[in-house]
């Protein structure tokens, strides 16, 4: 499984964007729009919030933006993964737009998200270009077209270091594939990110300090008719103590409008509302 490294300012970029992803539902974008010193600020900012007990003001239970639920969802309420009976170990925070966030976070994460959708639009219209016709010419849109800022999620993730008591199985994010069109994620400074290839063989993914990982999900592989491969990954615990330490995680969640019609089997609202009755089950 070789996923390729595109540089974002480049003039083959979206040919090179779009052949990795197909071959491997994954690519690493180098020089890209999103400065380094904003995504060590996000990193820093939200470390913070997650060391701190102010977390527990913005508790999901209390906040809801059109009937989604929003703010910081704790260790002992986190999901649990398709196919899976054990939560994941992990914490987090769905920034949803209207939704409560941190005001200590609120420039670096705003400025995250900007940049992000500027970035997926872009993507997605490499991906309207260089996609062999037959695969989307079913689609009453445009790819890019489908994006929808108020559908996409950002999610911050905050794996705690292991204490020991955590139940056998218990894994830090168990095998999963994301439900949307593409995924945005600023490559972490710890290790234990690793994709299923097509041998069942698990890969370590690496990636370059300041680079971004794209990976395809369940509605661009929906929509494409296969062509685009929605890759099993996951987040393995630390296998020693050296890497027993805190690992945090911002993937930017791509999503279309509801009523994007992405088959003759789904609209991105019903395919969504299906993934989402797996994972609360």
């Amino acid at each position: 499984m070789k996923i390729k490294t595109v540089d974002y300012g480049s003039a083959s970029a979206g040919k090179d964007f779009v052949c990795s992803l197909h071959e491997t539902g994954f690519a690493v974008l180098h020089n890209h729009p999103i400065p380094d010193n904003l995504l060590k600020n996000l990193d820093c900012d939200w470390r913070s919030y997650f060391d701190s007990e102010e977390k527990a003001r913005y508790l999901f239970t209390n906040h809801s933006v059109q009937g989604e639920r929003a703010g910081f969802f704790p260790l002992q309420v986190s999901e649990t993964a398709v196919r899976h009976a054990t939560k994941d170990l992990k914490e987090f925070f769905h920034v949803v737009p209207d939704g409560p966030l941190p005001p200590e976070c609120a420039r670096s994460t705003y400025g995250y998200k900007e940049l992000g959708l500027t970035m997926g639009a872009a993507m997605l219209g490499w991906l309207q270009e260089y996609t062999p016709a037959s695969r989307i010419e079913h689609l009453d849109e445009s790819l890019s077209d489908m994006l929808c800022e108020h559908a996409s999620l950002l999610r911050i993730l905050h794996y705690p270091p292991l204490s020991g008591l955590e139940r056998q199985d218990a894994v830090r994010a168990a095998a999963h594939e994301d439900i949307n069109l593409l995924t945005i994620l600023p490559v972490s400074e710890q290790p234990g990110l690793q994709a299923k290839d097509n041998d069942g063989n698990w890969i370590e993914i690496f990636g370059g300090q300041g680079d971004i990982l794209i990976n395809s999900g369940d509605m661009l592989r929906e929509a494409t008719g296969g062509y685009y491969p929605s890759t099993t990954h996951r987040v393995i615990n630390p296998t020693n103590g050296e890497q027993n330490i805190s690992r945090l995680s911002m993937p930017f969640f791509l999503t279309p409008r509801r009523d994007v019609i992405l088959s003759k089997r789904y609209t991105a609202g019903g395919y969504l509302d299906e993934r989402l009755n797996l994972i609360n089950r």
